[in-house]
């Protein structure tokens, strides 16, 4: 391979899920997972348990659902879900498979259990900029009484604290590092990391990942695979916008005819035809 198309080769960070999974759902060696949950909830760790990320399916109409992450940490249920772009169900559906969890896991024999914790964590890129850098949610009154104790969401803005990176904020990025650097390439890794024994081990797996050809081919196939989704959503949408504005052509056409305009102005103006106008007047 030449230099140049060396340089064009794709570098996948921990943005995608596969990425972010091969290296921190290590079962075998979770001290990556440790460090950066350690970061994350500002506290020391002493067990992590992976659970199965496969929620059951409980009905023939369920698809199967499989989470990034689920493990049992220090006692806590800790559910990660990365989120490398925006969508409007995104809340919604890592709600569902949180409520899901936290449903299953609460009934204890013949008692609710009140007193183990809860915690859903996004890390979501594609928010707007004006977003808070972590937002906090809870189950409470509109007073700030909490419903629900032992349940909690954290959602990391991810675009807006990686960009702290790039604006050369430093007190910033010493803050976040252990975010900034899931979406960083080598160069930038090289630079940020500044004697970080955790961000240096980080750097050594995902080049280690981005070397490797058959975990780029399944990167490339997995990338190929979300443009075609994602043209396919697109056309989906696109369809159903032009639908939406012939039928509304339709309406028009019909009010105008109830007025009695003649069906050559009700043409010209909305764009129908004399024929499609002859059988809406019947």
């Amino acid at each position: 391979m030449t230099e140049e198309k060396e340089e064009e080769k794709k570098f996948y960070t921990a943005k995608y899920d596969r990425v972010f999974k091969t290296i921190f759902c290590n079962e075998d060696d979770p001290t990556l997972l440790k460090e950066l949950l350690e970061r994350i909830l500002k506290q020391k760790i002493e067990s992590i348990e992976f659970l199965r990320s496969e929620l059951p399916v409980v009905s023939t109409d369920d698809k199967s659902k499989t989470v990034d992450l689920l493990a049992k940490v220090d006692g806590k249920y800790l559910h990660i879900e990365l989120n490398c772009s925006y969508k409007d169900y995104l809340h919604t559906r890592n709600f569902i498979y949180f409520t899901n969890i936290y449903s299953r896991k609460t009934v204890r024999g013949k008692k609710y259990d009140f007193k183990t914790k809860f915690i859903h964590i996004d890390f979501t890129y594609g928010l707007s900029k004006k977003i808070e850098d972590v937002t906090h949610y809870y189950v409470m009154s509109n007073n700030g009484k909490k419903y629900i104790h032992n349940f909690e969401i954290i959602e990391y803005n991810m675009d807006k604290i990686t960009d702290y990176w790039y604006n050369l904020d430093m007190e910033k990025v010493k803050e976040y590092k252990h975010l900034i650097m899931l979406d960083l390439e080598k160069d930038d890794l090289d630079k940020i990391s500044n004697g970080d024994d955790f961000v240096e081990a980080y750097e050594d797996k995902v080049t280690d990942l981005n070397n490797q050809e058959t975990f780029r081919s399944f990167m490339s196939y997995e990338e190929d695979q979300e443009l075609i989704q994602n043209t396919e959503k697109a056309m989906a949408y696109e369809d159903g916008i032009s639908q939406g504005i012939g039928q509304e052509k339709l309406e028009i056409a019909k009010n105008m005819l109830k007025e009695k305009l003649d069906i050559a102005t009700i043409s010209r103006m909305t764009g129908l035809d004399a024929d499609t106008l002859e059988k809406l007047s019947k």
